[in-house]
């Protein structure tokens, strides 16, 4: 049996469901990150700065500017993130399954 449907933009979640449905696997829908603040909003390399978002939880990577960062998923809405040594003054970004978010506003390093 062929499915075939016209898709809009933002109805890809509830087709790829669907098609799981009809081939008989499961099927979990994963929410998108968002961060919302962060604080402190200027470091230096070495301390520790809170993200404050939605849908963090398994975050896969974090970064400061262009720099790796290592983190602690804390809550589906917190993070704990220690900025690297060789960081400098850019935005913060967090990759999930659901995706990646991005910063409105930079982290400055002083």
């Amino acid at each position: 049996m062929r499915l075939s449907t016209v898709v809009r933009a933002g109805s890809v979640a509830a087709l790829v469901a669907a098609a799981a449905l009809l081939a008989g696997s499961a099927f979990a829908a994963v929410s998108a990150p968002k961060i919302a603040s962060f604080t402190p909003t200027s470091a230096k390399p070495g301390a520790t700065i809170t993200i404050a978002g939605l849908n963090l939880t398994g975050a896969s990577s974090v970064m400061v500017g262009s720099m790796k960062a290592t983190f602690k998923v804390v809550s589906a809405k917190k993070l704990t993130v220690k900025i690297p040594t060789k960081a400098k003054t850019g935005t913060l970004t967090v990759v999930t399954k659901g995706g990646t978010a991005k910063s409105s506003k930079s982290l400055t390093i002083s």
